[in-house]
């Protein structure tokens, strides 16, 4: 639907205050869900098996025992690091405003083990090494990716991600996406909305929002986000 609603202009500050506004404003309706992806396990046992394949070729063309119990060892270190941190799990948190949605995501990882994960990360970087030395040429090839992502490792914290969805009120949005996710384990229901009179990308950006909350919570989502947005028919 057309509208002769004159269009803001975007700048910086512009950006800031509206979204400003949306965390200040008292929050009407509130959700929470887990998202965890349906292909957490399988990513995890087919990276273990590549780990496992690569230190079983390696031992062959060059048979060490201390060489093959150090690349052993790694493959079994990084296997939970894969299973809990690369695919980590997400507590999702949604928050209606009046003046927009605010999403917030944090890993369901334990602290502790973040810790655990830092202090392993500095001991791969020398095992790597170690092995690579021991073994030969061949071996610094895995060894180097090993010790690359070991340095990475190193600055492993839990950082929750805020988004932050001010809405325009004045403009009519259009549903883009509303369906069951099939990405995500359980009943996870995705909406996506923008704004389709748009021609700057930037405002498109500010003022599209997308959120996922279960199943049995979204047709309340939606009567109350209606109390402050107009949807298209």
């Amino acid at each position: 639907m057309a509208t002769t609603t004159s269009l803001p202009e975007y700048t910086e500050e512009y950006q800031q205050q509206q979204r400003q506004q949306v965390l200040e404003a008292e929050v009407v309706y509130e959700w929470e869900c887990i998202l965890r992806t349906k292909v957490k396990l399988l990513s995890t046992v087919i990276l273990g098996g590549l780990g496992g394949g690569f230190v079983g070729v390696t031992n062959y063309l060059h048979p060490d025992v201390v060489a093959l119990i150090l690349c052993g060892g790694m493959v079994l270190i990084f296997l939970p690091v894969i299973y809990f941190l690369f695919n980590a799990d997400y507590d999702y948190k949604g928050q209606i405003t009046p003046k927009g949605i605010i999403i917030q995501k944090t890993e369901r990882v334990p602290e502790i083990f973040y810790k655990a994960t830092r202090g392993m990360a500095y001991i791969g970087i020398v095992v790597c090494v170690i092995a690579a030395l021991m073994v030969g040429p061949l071996a610094f090839v895995g060894a180097g990716a090993f010790a690359l992502l070991s340095f990475k490792m190193t600055g492993f914290h839990k950082q929750p991600q805020v988004l932050v969805y001010p809405f325009l009120e004045s403009f009519t949005y259009r549903n883009t996406c509303s369906e069951l996710d099939d990405i995500y384990q359980w009943d996870i229901y995705t909406l996506m909305c923008d704004i389709p009179s748009f021609d700057d990308h930037k405002l498109y950006n500010l003022y599209w929002f997308g959120f996922q909350c279960k199943a049995s919570d979204f047709p309340h989502i939606e009567k109350v986000l209606k109390q402050y947005i107009r949807f298209a028919d």
